[in-house]
């Protein structure tokens, strides 16, 4: 079963680069971030590079997707740092556009010392803004599953369905499961018992075209934990034959599905941790 498999890759170099070092690692699928994911500003991007990465995406066959910088908050009471993220978050999409790419990840945030629901309003506001001033650039997002960590919202799935069900959105807005931090927000989807209950949750608010990206993550912390630190794939305690429920289920044929493994200076990691999935599939 051919799956859109691969891992989170670099920019360093241009975002061409990133194309090549996908197609080393033999990835069918690739992550990216637009900018440095821990600055607000960013370098220029030339209508010759955007030109360039297009056409080795192109050339490659590998399904590129992006995902925002970590400062952006767009759930933070604090008025000036969530308008300065919805500010990025515009700048990011389109960067994402300018680079053919379908969709951006991005987090939800963080609520501070309020409540979940208020958080969820100012999510909803921002992202209702984010619409209207993206309208020349067609670019979906994909929000992601949280661990839950401090006051993170979107840990819980009825957050995340409720959030997209108020935009009420489907062109422009899904959403990106990460395995590790659904393990850390307390879902066991290591048995097909809770995996189906997991999927059938999502499906049953959302439909199941809603799920765009699944970010393939083992976890260093048990479940429950609420901390974020991911795992190279069967050595977490997840374990991998777990990993095996989403790879050899048909529904994610057409889902990208990247690693955000631990990663060394060449792709030696996200190699081995590829075929250690792919093995799931024979």
């Amino acid at each position: 079963m051919r799956r859109l498999l691969g891992a989170h890759v670099s920019i360093a170099g241009g975002f061409p680069q990133a194309v090549e070092r996908a197609f080393q690692g033999g990835f069918s699928a690739a992550q990216i971030f637009l900018k440095n994911c821990q600055q607000w500003r960013s370098r220029p991007l030339s209508r010759e590079e955007a030109s360039e990465f297009r056409q080795k995406v192109l050339q490659r066959g590998i399904y590129f997707f992006g995902h925002a910088g970590y400062l952006l908050n767009l759930s933070s009471p604090d008025r000036e740092l969530s308008s300065r993220s919805l500010r990025a978050l515009v700048e990011e999409t389109s960067r994402a556009y300018q680079l053919g790419l379908r969709f951006v990840v991005v987090h939800p945030g963080t609520r501070g010392s309020t409540s979940e629901e208020s958080a969820l309003e100012r999510c909803e506001q921002k992202l209702r803004q984010w619409v209207e001033l993206t309208k020349d650039f067609p670019i979906g997002l994909a929000i992601e599953s949280m661990p839950g960590a401090g006051t993170q919202i979107g840990s819980r799935l009825e957050q995340l369905t409720e959030l997209l069900a108020r935009l009420a959105d489907p062109r422009r807005f899904g959403l990106c499961l990460d395995t590790a931090h659904l393990w850390a927000a307390g879902y066991d989807w290591s048995t097909p018992e809770g995996y189906q209950k997991l999927i059938q949750t999502i499906q049953s608010q959302l439909g199941e075209g809603a799920l765009w990206a699944i970010h393939l993550n083992d976890s260093w912390y048990p479940l429950g934990s609420r901390k974020d630190r991911h795992q190279h794939i069967g050595e977490g305690t997840i374990g991998l034959e777990p990993f095996r429920l989403w790879m050899t289920d048909s529904r994610w044929a057409q889902v990208p599905m990247v690693l955000e493994t631990p990663k060394g200076q060449g792709l030696e990691e996200d190699k081995q941790n590829l075929a250690r999935l792919r093995s799931l599939l024979t």
